[in-house]
Formats: structure tokens, C-alpha cells, sequence
């Protein structure tokens, strides 16, 4: 009877991978696998808080009392790519590009007309109706056509905002994101 000749133990070459945890305490590349992904968590952050969502704080008191002052929210800052403001959104925007971040309400579209007489605001002749408003709106305003691509926008508590009764309509471009007070994940 043959015995098979004995076969040579086999080799066992493991591959390693860039985030293979086994080859991570003893070597020098640990320091360069931290650095990337230090590097690209920063990128990724900025890059988020710039063009999807970020944290805002309500540092005024135009919007009680739909947001009181001191309130964190998160800002929906991709919808807009999407899709237009509508009436009713509330928006962060800034008025220049040097200013602070204000945050209102969008009252007229593009294209409309908007008229403040007797404490009421009037769209294109229609009394709009403003449940989230506690008081009146003063003073009388307008008429005033909107340009395109323009929004008018008031501050919830009327008497402390000031808005685009002083300012005028604001550019779409000065409009960063939405607020949807009360949701956490405003992804809608």
C-alpha cells in the first residue's frame, strides 16, 4: 500500500482592508486612517449644514408666540431646491449677505398683491385668514404688486417684526430653509 506523499501546509495570506479593525493597534498607518476620516467627517459636515440641514435658534421675538425667542429648530435647507415657498411656511432668510438670519412668514407669492387695511391683510382683494396671529396687523400697507421671484413676508406677533412691510419683498435667493415647528426630522 502507497502512502500519498505529504502535501505542504497551505498558506494563509489574509488581505487586509482599509478599516479592518485586527491590523489597527501596532501599525503606522493608524494615524493616516484617523486623519481620513477626520478629513471627510468635517467635509461631510459642512457640506450638510450648508446645503441640507442645520440648526437654527430664534433669536427675536417676531414670531411668538409660533416660536419663542431662544428656540433650537432644525432648518430644512434642501426643500427649497424641490420646490417653492408656499403661503403659511415659515423661512429662515437673511436680507443681505453681511446680516443675521431672520425668521418669518411667508404671506404673498410672487405675482400677487398684498393690501393691510383695518388690521387685515388682503390678498389680491381676499381677507387672508391668520389664526396664528394674536393681534391685528398695523399699520396699513400697500398696495403692493410682488415681483417675481420675490416673497412677502410677516413676522407672526406683528407689533415687534419688522419685516417686509419696512424691507419689501425678499429675493428667493435670500431664502435658505424651512422651519415645521413641533417636527424633529423635518424631511417633507
Amino acid at each position: 500500500m502507497t502512502v500519498p506523499p505529504e502535501m505542504p501546509p497551505e498558506r494563509t495570506t489574509e488581505r487586509r482592508t482599509f478599516f479592518d479593525p485586527r491590523f489597527v493597534r501596532g501599525e503606522k498607518r493608524r494615524s493616516y486612517r484617523l486623519a481620513f476620516i477626520l478629513f471627510w467627517s468635517i467635509i461631510m459636515y459642512f457640506f450638510f449644514s450648508q446645503y441640507v440641514i442645520s440648526f437654527g435658534v430664534v433669536r427675536e421675538t417676531s414670531m411668538l408666540p409660533t416660536l419663542p425667542e431662544g428656540g433650537t429648530y432644525l432648518v430644512n435647507k434642501y426643500i427649497y431646491y424641490f420646490t417653492r415657498p408656499q403661503r403659511g411656511d415659515i423661512v429662515v432668510l437673511r436680507r443681505g449677505a453681511h446680516t443675521s438670519e431672520l425668521v418669518k412668514r411667508v404671506i404673498g407669492l410672487e405675482g400677487e398683491t398684498v393690501l393691510i387695511r383695518g388690521g387685515h391683510v388682503y390678498i389680491d382683494g381676499r381677507r387672508l385668514e391668520e389664526p396664528y396671529v394674536p393681534g391685528g396687523t398695523y399699520p396699513d400697507f400697500g398696495p403692493r404688486r410682488i415681483e417675481k421671484d420675490a416673497y412677502f413676508i410677516l413676522g407672526d406677533n406683528r407689533e415687534e417684526s419688522e419685516d417686509s412691510r419696512h424691507f419689501g419683498p425678499v429675493p428667493f435667493r435670500n431664502i435658505e430653509g424651512k422651519i415645521k415647528p413641533g417636527v424633529f426630522f423635518p424631511f417633507y
